[in-house]
């Protein structure tokens, strides 16, 4: 669960690199990718790597679109950060309107790919999406490692999220730069709808739920980190799951903010303070 947040909480902390931008409908957007796979993979019967494809591909182009047609227009016109903030709140509740419209508001789910007889590791019964959602989010985030650090578009959008004026000067088209972030960002909330469909049933506020303990991941390693990112997410779901069994499961999200609290109390930037605080 930690590594499904982690990847909500990378998603979170691209777009704000990228653009300064805290986006409040990131959880709804993996949302989408839930249904949409619950679409693909159940209903249309598509093989389970070729529906995660298209989900993610679908999610990634919904993104661009979404940066080029409804966030970037705002950039351009420099209305103030605090408006384009209540416009990523209008976003989630529209989508979330959307998909109560589109699929109903009665929690849905579809088939578990990879079975649902638990394996026995160390004395403890696992259930094997467990396992393959450690395999698939460490695999991704290598890959997002390398993707930012060796090729062309990646070093753009990093340099971007560093000093857009100067990226521009160099030649860096960074409207294109900010779109894909934002491709990228949605992409990673639709793998984390598809991780989290086996464990947790598809309802319309979903997203909304896991993107709080995203934000508090993000506040709680490091806002703009993505090494944060993934540490945060981490502590969040072993918070939780601790929490949970050794106390009472019925507060567990209320003891994760207090957690949050201590940390903004202690340490405002959290584990991975970045050089420069904002306020959000």
């Amino acid at each position: 669960m930690g590594l499904i947040y982690a990847l909500a909480a990378l998603g979170i902390s691209l777009i704000w690199n990228a653009s300064g931008l805290f986006n409040f409908s990131q959880g709804d957007l993996l949302t989408i990718g839930g249904y949409i796979m619950l679409t693909v993979f159940s209903y249309w019967a598509l093989p389970y790597p070729l529906a995660f494809a298209v989900t993610v591909v679908v999610l990634g182009i919904l993104g661009y679109l979404l940066s080029k047609g409804y966030f970037y227009p705002m950039f351009n016109q420099n209305f103030h950060p605090q408006i384009i903030l209540i416009g990523t709140v209008a976003l989630s509740v529209f989508i979330r309107n959307g998909v109560l419209l589109v699929w109903g508001p009665h929690a849905q789910c579809y088939t578990n790919p990879f079975g649902s007889k638990p394996i026995e590791i160390l004395g403890l019964n696992i259930m094997p999406h467990y396992i393959w959602n450690i395999v698939i989010v460490a695999a991704l985030v290598a890959a997002l490692q390398v993707f930012l650090r060796r090729t062309v578009i990646g070093i753009a959008m990093r340099a971007v999220a560093q000093k857009p004026v100067a990226a521009s000067l160099m030649g860096v088209k960074v409207e294109q730069m900010i779109s894909m972030t934002f491709l990228l960002a949605t992409g990673l909330a639709a793998i984390s709808g598809i991780l989290i469909a086996p464990i947790i049933p598809l309802i319309p506020e979903m997203g909304g739920l896991i993107a709080i303990k995203a934000f508090a991941a993000v506040l709680i390693g490091g806002l703009g980190s993505f090494a944060g990112a993934l540490a945060g997410g981490a502590i969040v779901g072993i918070i939780e799951v601790l929490f949970a069994t050794l106390v009472v499961s019925t507060y567990k999200d209320v003891f994760i903010f207090i957690v949050l609290i201590v940390f903004l109390l202690v340490r405002p930037g959290g584990i991975f303070k970045a050089d420069i605080s904002e306020k959000v």
